[in-house]
């Protein structure tokens, strides 16, 4: 049940738990990771990494900006432009992505808006939820774009073995 707005991952052994990213944040780890599987300073152009990694070219435009604003990538215009990473893949984490992207994984919405909650402040959950996201937030940051990347290449070696 995926939509432009959240991804939804499943996790199948401990039953239908599941965990909503942003689409936005999804997609700009699929960017950066494709990149990330090209020697340094290679140039990617945008049909070829919408094609590749499942991004609707509109979305990608957009978040691609985005990653620009942030540093994370960089640009070529003309007939042989297209995108690179801006630093190693090593020095960007997912954490980088999703501050760069969305600001924020809060797991509940008072977290980044208080006002959005009537009880806000008088909640015995909103500071469990806020620990949760600091969790997350830890673990985000030692994950690094390189590590996926590292992790992905042997999947798409071997589908790609497969296909031909």
């Amino acid at each position: 049940m995926n939509n432009p707005i959240t991804c939804y991952y499943s996790i199948k052994d401990n039953g239908d738990k599941k965990m909503l990213i942003p689409m936005k944040v999804d997609y700009g780890v699929r960017i950066l990771v494709y990149l990330a599987s090209f020697p340094q300073e290679s140039i990617v152009k945008a049909t070829e990494i919408s094609k590749k990694r499942h991004i609707p070219e509109k979305f990608l435009f957009q978040i691609s900006n985005d990653l620009i604003d942030k540093k994370l990538i960089k640009s070529m215009r003309g007939p042989k432009g297209g995108y690179s990473l801006a630093k190693n893949a090593s020095d960007i984490s997912v954490a980088d992505v999703i501050e760069s992207l969305d600001k924020s994984i809060a797991p509940v919405a008072c977290l980044d808006d208080t006002e959005s909650c009537k009880i806000s402040g008088n909640c015995a959950q909103q500071n469990m939820w806020s620990e949760v996201e600091e969790v997350l937030i830890s673990k985000l940051e030692t994950v690094t774009i390189k590590d996926l990347a590292d992790k992905e290449k042997p999947i798409v070696d071997a589908v790609e073995l497969k296909n031909k």
